[in-house]
């Protein structure tokens, strides 16, 4: 878990009745009428939330002139918490442009909680943020093409997340199995099988708000008690023991099943699916590949070959209308996946990935240099859904 997320939401189906045709046409107007007052308020309550974090980020370029950096990070941060706030309005009608959008704020907001602020980084990072607010600021909704092979890649797609969640359950079982059972080296070999399902299928579970902190957040990301994988996570691996560490175990197991009940009745659409995608990958380059993520185990490879097999998920349900609408386009992810890949393979040690600890910085940026470079071709199969 980072900042926030996922591009996943509950489409409504609204089935109208057969009724006398006066009535039914008076009610239909009438519920149109409701309808478009509805999508107003939402599109000017959107235009103002926008526009909030438009004014922090100019106070944040004045204060940057004016070399007053505590100002610089007080409103970078609060930047950060007002999107935070507003950033699942957005994602729901916007799902490219939010992408977008955070591949500038989490750079940002990562630079200005820095002890040593860069400012010129800060500056080219605010330039670019700005550009994207203006986007969004000017959106409008647009229809998304629908046909039978689109609605086969989101059912293709639907499957394959119902899938993983169903392993994710089963693999967190048996972590918390052995956590209860105060089997250190079994809650380790778990830990890591049980995080590559859930980091597989991470924008879905972090769509769902109150559940995603609960499960993933790490140590200060959450004002009240922490839980889930990241705090037995520091006991198995910092603090040497599970003592006092079953009431975590048990309500993960709470947690993960009520994850997969939500998954289950949710609804995908093609543009979201895509852009789940690419903020999974920009996460991955930016925030992710710091070793942030996995800060006591440092399996941070696993998460991140999880974060491109979840990411590679989409591109197969969607390539039979990329082989259509744009075959090089598709040859092209083809390549970058397969690089990504085999860059990742030379990481491992008897088919295990090392400790993460154990990268030079150069192949940590060769690592973040190639997840950016596929985000960016993912982001052009956005085409095929305008």
């Amino acid at each position: 878990m980072n900042l926030s997320k996922s591009i996943l939401y509950t489409v409504l189906s609204v089935s109208i009745l057969t009724v006398p045709v006066v009535s039914g046409c008076s009610n239909k107007a009438a519920s149109s009428g409701e309808q478009k007052k509805e999508t107003s308020s939402k599109d000017n309550e959107l235009k103002s939330q926008v526009k909030e974090m438009e004014a922090s980020l100019e106070n944040l370029q004045n204060s940057l002139q004016d070399k007053n950096e505590s100002k610089v990070k007080e409103y970078g941060k609060r930047l950060n918490k007002q999107w935070l706030t507003y950033e699942n309005n957005i994602r729901e009608k916007y799902p490219l442009l939010y992408t977008d959008t955070e591949k500038y704020l989490l750079p940002l907001y990562a630079e200005v909680t820095k002890d040593k602020l860069n400012s010129s980084k800060v500056q080219q990072l605010s330039v670019d943020l700005s550009r994207s607010f203006k986007n969004l600021r000017n959106a409008k909704e647009s229809t998304q093409k629908t046909n039978k092979v689109l609605d086969s890649a989101v059912k293709k797609y639907q499957k394959y997340v119902n899938e993983q969640t169903g392993e994710l359950v089963k693999s967190t079982k048996s972590f918390t199995d052995a956590v209860r059972a105060n089997n250190t080296p079994k809650a380790k070999e778990a830990y890591a099988e049980a995080r590559v399902y859930y980091e597989r299928i991470e924008p879905i579970a972090e769509s769902f708000g109150d559940l995603d902190p609960k499960i993933d957040a790490r140590e200060n990301d959450v004002d009240g008690e922490w839980t889930g994988f990241h705090r037995i996570e520091k006991a198995l691996w910092k603090d040497g023991s599970l003592k006092g560490m079953t009431r975590y175990a048990n309500q993960l197991d709470q947690d993960v099943a009520e994850l997969q009940e939500k998954i289950e009745k949710v609804k995908l659409n093609p543009t979201q699916i895509v852009a789940g995608s690419m903020e999974l990958l920009n996460e991955a380059a930016i925030s992710k590949v710091t070793g942030e993520e996995e800060r006591y185990s440092h399996i941070d490879l696993v998460d991140l070959n999880s974060n491109v097999e979840g990411s590679q998920a989409v591109y197969h349900a969607v390539l039979p209308v990329l082989n259509e609408k744009n075959k090089d386009l598709a040859q092209d992810l083809d390549t970058e996946f397969n690089k990504i890949t085999v860059l990742l393979n030379e990481h491992k040690n008897s088919g295990a990935y090392l400790n993460y600890e154990k990268l030079k910085k150069s192949q940590v940026r060769e690592l973040s240099q190639q997840l950016n470079t596929l985000s960016e071709s993912m982001a052009q199969t956005a085409e095929i859904f305008q």
